[in-house]
């Protein structure tokens, strides 16, 4: 049986399971599933934002504070950025995924 994929994460799962790591369960209601992933969406932007201006404030410190942990702390954060980057994009493509399909239109045949 093929491994199943999870919208959340994107990783894969055994066929068998019923929950991914991340906490998903799978079998739930596509408009549940949209909604848990617009919110994933949003809060990701968020965090990506408040990331990013937190590494921006942190390469001042770099300059001229040349310490080992300002170093730390902005590889830090630009990992965490990195992966609040890659959240939105598995966000965006599984809701893309998910986006109701357009029926072609139907022609009455005579």
């Amino acid at each position: 049986m093929p491994a199943k994929r999870c919208p959340m994460c994107h990783r894969a799962s055994e066929s068998t399971a019923w929950q991914c790591s991340c906490g998903y369960e799978f079998g739930q209601d596509l408009e549940k599933v949209r909604g848990m992933l617009r919110s994933q969406l949003h809060n990701a932007w968020i965090t990506s934002i408040l990331y990013l201006l937190l590494d921006l404030a942190m390469l001042p410190m770099l300059l001229f504070v040349p310490l080992i942990v300002p170093l730390g702390a902005f590889i830090v954060l630009t990992t965490a950025t990195a992966r609040s980057v890659r959240k939105i994009l598995i966000s965006r493509e599984s809701l893309r995924q998910l986006a109701p399909k357009d029926l072609p239109t139907a022609r009455l045949l005579t």
